[in-house]
């Protein structure tokens, strides 16, 4: 929705580049979703710093030094915010002017991701490598391939994995293609992009499912705690403590998704803004009218 509403802005005299705008705002309400996330876990997080707070004010000798633990605490966590409030704003001013819609509409847009602590996912399994062809769809190979009357698609032949070398070494098979120098070259620096992309792909694709694990071990942890605070077994104050360890690991949970979008993006962008990337979920009511014209909704 918010690429169309870009769309909608542009004009054909407009210098906005439809596939850069997109790539961006792709990006950028990523990066919106995860920052509205964490400020929503820190904002847990001191509720339960401040609980804590006021049961060691009714028996400090029992709590020592933690009652100035519990102030750097929430004087960290105040700091964070504003950091990440700082951030938030950026990507919310960006978007206005790119979309041109007010902060209150985009903040409506991420409502329902942000009550449901979903980040956006792409329906798409985990790639090993990409056909070369689609090398074919990057404006730099398309320029290269007009410059000499070539037809980039029937000579990209094989497939790009994240195992190529991403130095100055060119494939062996790019120096048998025909436009030498330029074409060539192209199309080694478009490989070596894409491979770094897939890297970093499967790179940030391992650190969310190892901070998936670690966010499920939490919520058994706080779960059981929860339990022994009920049978009298621990103490409020220690069941915060895990309460606390739990917003931790969803704030980083949330970044490490966050980042694996992002990946899963620059992929994208690195094979050329013709590629579709679609997104995991139920469509809104709203997007109804969307589904029956493929290309809409989650490409770029």
């Amino acid at each position: 929705a918010l690429i169309l509403a870009a769309r909608r802005g542009a004009t054909a005299s407009s210098d906005l580049d439809a596939p850069a705008a997109e790539i961006g705002i792709s990006a950028a309400y990523v990066a919106l979703v995860l920052q509205t996330l964490q400020l929503t876990y820190i904002e847990s997080a001191l509720t339960a710093v401040r609980r804590q707070s006021q049961l060691v004010a009714v028996s400090p000798a029992l709590h020592d030094d933690f009652a100035r633990e519990l102030k750097r605490r929430e004087a960290g966590a105040a700091a964070a915010v504003k950091k990440i409030e700082a951030q938030r704003q950026t990507n919310l001013a960006f978007l206005a002017a790119r979309c041109g819609l007010s902060e209150e509409a985009l903040n409506q847009a991420i409502a329902d991701e942000v009550a449901q602590r979903r980040l956006p996912r792409f329906a798409a399994s985990l790639p090993q490598a990409v056909p070369t062809a689609l090398l074919a769809n990057r404006d730099d190979i398309q320029l290269a391939a007009s410059l000499y009357g070539i037809e980039p698609r029937a000579l990209l032949a094989g497939t790009i994995d994240a195992t190529e070398d991403a130095g100055e070494n060119d494939p062996p098979a790019d120096a048998d293609l025909p436009g030498a120098p330029l074409f060539p070259q192209v199309v080694a620096q478009g490989r070596a992009e894409v491979a770094e992309a897939l890297r970093r792909l499967q790179a940030s694709n391992d650190m969310a499912a190892d901070a998936t694990r670690r966010t499920h071990e939490a919520k058994d942890e706080f779960e059981r705690s929860k339990a022994q605070m009920s049978r009298g077994e621990m103490s409020e104050v220690r069941m915060l403590e895990d309460f606390q360890g739990l917003m931790l690991d969803q704030q980083r949970m949330a970044a490490a998704n966050g980042e694996l979008a992002i990946a899963w993006i620059a992929l994208v962008a690195s094979l050329g803004s013709r590629t579709p990337v679609l997104l995991r979920g139920s469509p809104a009511p709203e997007a109804a009218a969307f589904r029956a014209r493929p290309g809409l909704v989650g490409s770029f």
